[in-house]
């Protein structure tokens, strides 16, 4: 039996969920099924069918390697379908200063170089493949929501030009407001210059596709119950199903089972992230509040907001959704993150919320990424561990994935930085409690820090 970290309801696979992105997506082309039982063979058997272990199956099944991947419910039914569409910087929860003390400034500038390598891969798929993905924003814009955060802000400014060589340019809360960036309790913000916003659904739908014409076979509705080492390959189990392969991926991130392999147990720390997404407003009404930029944004709390305006003039707003799956906490993280909302852009009390979805990103017990060999299991391999920006780095993951199984890339070229497995947390049993007591003590940071 799979082992969770939350209720039955976080992991659901039934149906899609009612997401602004599911809606105003054409819906992914039939999968294959699984029979009712008998055996599947493949080179490979991929768990979860998101933006890595998709990404890693298309790099597989280019070289010539037999591939099939299985998801629980469908791909992007799990954090591939429902994050919030930002393709940026980002993967760690820890700054560039942080990881250059432990593993020194070449090994980050080396981390710093993959993520900008992370959305040049997604932007050139999107072209190639000829996806319209309602891509958008020059990069993304860091708000100080107190005063003393500013001096942070230009910290940062600082730390990406020694780590990133990325432009950013600081901006004032006057300069904000000239440019159609002005939410309330923002004292100055970094725009830093590198980055696009997209439609999650509509990006993932094009490399579903592209796996599919290279001869992937994914298998929907297909829960991995159990993964058995024979000696020369591996035995998957799903119902009444056996899939034998050669290697394995596990690609479900912040959707893994505590036991599958055991050796993500305790390593892990599932969040649950809420979005909400408005009507599409009028002109008029983006310029009441002051907010008519399509930058993404978000803000300088521990527990931060992310936001950004849709090409059809919806508001997407996002944060912290709640620390358990029941509908009592799903009520209350909405209630929470729509005052928030309206606190920070009062002039939209009355715009309805059309859409309102939770998901859950994925951190470490380090607070960085993990991508490679899955230690105690021999040929087994992973992909982890996003913090939140799964869309460009956990494509490029993927990708890396498949060429360190072929061969074509080495431990050096994945770096120290996302090549050093995560710790089990410190009494892993027990890091539910410790996130809820961490979200109390952040919170009041935020609001009086």
């Amino acid at each position: 039996m799979l082992k969770r970290l939350y209720q039955p309801a976080a992991y659901q696979t039934n149906s899609m969920p009612q997401s602004f992105w599911a809606v105003s997506a054409a819906p992914l082309p039939d999968c294959d099924h699984l029979p009712e039982d008998g055996t599947i063979t493949a080179d490979v058997a991929i768990i979860g069918g998101g933006y890595t272990g998709l990404s890693a199956a298309l790099e597989l099944a280019e070289n010539g390697v037999d591939v099939a991947v299985f998801d629980a419910g469908r791909s992007g039914w799990g954090a591939s379908g429902r994050n919030g569409g930002f393709c940026c910087m980002g993967g760690s929860g820890k700054s560039y200063a942080q990881l250059a003390k432990q593993f020194g400034d070449d090994q980050t500038r080396h981390f710093a170089k993959l993520q900008r390598a992370a959305i040049d891969l997604v932007a050139s798929r999107l072209e190639e493949w000829n996806v319209d993905a309602d891509r958008h924003s020059d990069g993304e814009v860091i708000l100080a929501h107190k005063a003393n955060r500013v001096k942070e802000l230009r910290e940062e400014a600082a730390e990406n030009a020694h780590f990133t060589g990325i432009e950013t340019e600081f901006l004032t809360k006057d300069q904000l407001r000239e440019r159609g960036l002005h939410a309330r309790e923002t004292h100055a913000g970094l725009h830093v210059k590198q980055g696009f916003g997209l439609h999650p659904l509509k990006y993932l739908a094009g490399l579903h596709r592209m796996c599919a014409a290279k001869g992937v076979r994914i298998f929907e509705q297909a829960t991995i119950e159990d993964l058995q080492d024979t000696g020369d390959g591996y035995i998957l189990t799903c119902k009444n199903v056996r899939i034998s392969a050669n290697k394995v991926v596990v690609a479900t991130n912040g959707y893994s089972a505590e036991n599958l392999p055991d050796w993500i147990g305790g390593r892990l720390m599932p969040v649950f992230s809420g979005i909400l997404v408005t009507r599409p407003m009028s002109d008029n009404e983006l310029a009441d509040q002051g907010w008519t930029s399509d930058l993404m944004a978000f803000d300088s709390r521990i527990l931060l907001h992310y936001f950004r305006k849709l090409p059809d003039n919806r508001f997407m707003f996002g944060g912290r959704g709640g620390i358990t799956a029941t509908p009592t906490a799903f009520d209350a993280a909405k209630r929470h993150l729509l005052s928030h909302f309206h606190r920070m852009f009062p002039a939209w009390p009355d715009v309805e919320i059309t859409h309102h979805w939770n998901g859950l990103a994925c951190l470490s017990q380090s607070f960085r990424p993990y991508v490679g060999w899955v230690p105690g299991h021999r040929d087994v391999w992973t992909g982890l561990a996003w913090h939140g920006n799964g869309v460009a780095l956990g494509s490029l993951a993927g990708k890396m994935l498949g060429q360190q199984m072929l061969g074509i890339k080495g431990p050096d070229d994945i770096g120290a930085i996302m090549g050093t497995p995560p710790d089990r947390f410190p009494l892993a049993r027990f890091r539910r409690i410790g996130r809820s007591l961490a979200y109390r003590y952040y919170g009041l940071r935020d609001e009086f820090a």
